[in-house]
C-alpha cells in the first residue's frame, strides 16, 4: 500500500481535506481573538501518486478530484487516568466525493466517503503539548480503513503561540508558507478565509494559477462542546515465539533500522487478535527528526498539526488477524508512539 504514504498522507489529505488545525492561530502580534473554525469546503486535486495511494486508489490514474464539505465539533474529553492536565479535542466530520477516477481500462468512476477525524491533546499550563491522540476513520466501501495514533512527547513541542510563526509568514497578499509547499491564505471576510496550496512533489501545481488545494475556511460560533470518554489506554500483548518477521510499517519507513530480537511483550492501542508476524528494530538516529505532515497547510486553516518525533529507540510491529499495531519507545524511555491500523 506504500507504507510511507498511506497513513501520513491519508491524515494530511484528510486534514487538508478537513482543513482544521488544532490551534486557532492569530497571524499578527495583536491580542485579537479569532473565532474558531466551524466548517470547511473545497477540493483537493490528487495530483501525485502518493496522494492517490493514501486513499487506497492505487488502481486509478493520478489526477482524481476530492471535493469535501466538513464540519467541526469541539470535544470535551473526560480526564484520562495518567493525565496531569485537562484534555481538549476537536472532531471533523463530513462527506468527501472523489470524481474523475480513471482505471487502467479507461473507465471512469466516483467514490463517496464519510470522513470522521478526532484529535485530542493534553497541554501543560504554558500551552506546551504533552501528548495527543488521533483517530482517523475513512468509510468508503472497499477503500475503507481506520487508524489511530497516540504520541507521548518527551520534549514538549511548540506552544500555541510559537506554532503559527514557525509555519507561516505574513505578506502583503496574505499568509504564506515559510518552507513549502506553495501556500497562500487570504481573508475574504471577517468570518471566511480562502486557502490555496500545492501538494508536496506536485508537478502540475504552479502556485499561481493552478492549485492542488483550494478551500474555504469558515469561522464563527462552534456551539456547545460534546462530552466524550477519555482516550482509551494501551494494553500489553504477549508475543509468541517463532513467528514470521513482520514489515516495519509506516514508522519504520522514515528511519534507518537494524533488526533486533523480538521482545516477549509489546504495547498495543487495540488487541490485534491472533498474531501472525512480529518484528523489532533498533533506530540508529541518523535519519531521525520531526514528521509534521502538511503542517503549513493545516496551520493556515487554523487546524491539528500532528508532530511525530523519532530518534534513537526501538520499534516493534505486530501483525494480527484484526490489525497491525506498532510501538516506538525512545531511548529516554519517556517518548512513545503507538499506532494501530485495521
Amino acid at each position: 500500500m506504500g507504507a510511507q504514504f498511506r497513513w501520513i498522507e491519508a491524515l494530511c489529505l484528510a486534514s487538508v481535506i478537513m482543513a482544521t488545525t488544532w490551534v486557532e492561530f492569530s497571524f499578527s502580534d495583536s491580542e485579537e481573538i479569532i473565532d474558531p473554525v466551524i466548517s470547511l469546503d473545497g477540493y483537493v486535486q490528487l495530483s501525485t501518486r502518493s496522494s492517490m495511494d493514501s486513499l487506497n486508489l492505487k488502481q486509478f490514474d493520478v489526477g482524481a478530484k476530492a471535493s469535501f464539505e466538513l464540519q467541526m465539533t469541539q470535544l470535551e474529553p473526560e480526564k484520562c487516568e495518567n493525565c496531569l492536565y485537562e484534555l481538549e479535542g476537536k472532531r471533523i466530520t463530513g462527506t468527501v466525493v472523489i470524481t474523475e477516477l480513471i482505471d487502467e481500462q479507461g473507465r471512469s468512476g466516483r467514490i463517496e466517503a464519510d470522513l470522521n477525524i478526532s484529535h485530542i491533546e493534553e497541554r501543560d499550563s504554558d500551552g506546551f503539548l504533552l501528548q495527543e491522540w488521533f483517530v482517523f476513520d475513512w468509510d468508503a466501501g472497499a477503500s475503507s480503513f481506520n487508524q489511530m495514533i497516540h504520541v507521548i512527547h518527551s520534549s514538549t513541542p511548540w506552544s500555541d503561540e510559537q506554532a503559527s510563526s514557525s509555519f507561516l509568514i505574513d505578506t502583503t497578499t496574505g499568509s504564506e508558507s515559510r518552507t513549502g509547499p506553495n501556500l497562500i491564505k487570504q481573508e475574504i471576510s471577517e468570518s471566511q478565509e480562502l486557502v490555496r496550496a500545492c501538494l508536496p512533489d506536485s508537478f502540475t501545481c504552479n502556485g499561481i494559477s493552478n492549485w492542488d488545494i483550494e478551500m474555504n475556511v469558515n469561522r464563527g460560533n462552534i456551539g456547545e462542546s460534546l462530552v466524550v470518554q477519555s482516550p482509551s489506554g494501551y494494553s500489553e500483548i504477549s508475543i509468541p515465539n517463532n513467528l514470521e518477521f513482520s514489515d516495519s510499517g509506516f514508522l519504520g519507513s522514515w528511519v534507518n533500522l537494524s533488526e533486533t530480537d523480538v521482545p516477549i511483550t509489546s504495547n498495543c492501542l487495540v488487541n490485534p487478535g491472533n498474531i501472525n508476524s512480529a518484528g523489532s528494530w533498533e533506530i540508529d538516529g541518523s535519519g531521525s527528526g520531526i514528521i509534521s505532515p502538511l503542517s503549513s497547510v493545516l496551520s493556515s486553516a487554523g487546524i491539528p498539526v500532528l508532530q511525530i518525533q523519532i530518534g534513537l529507540g526501538v520499534l516493534t510491529v505486530l501483525e494480527g488477524d484484526t490489525g497491525t499495531c506498532s510501538q516506538y519507545i525512545a531511548d529516554d524511555s519517556i517518548a512513545q508512539i503507538l499506532m494501530f491500523e485495521d
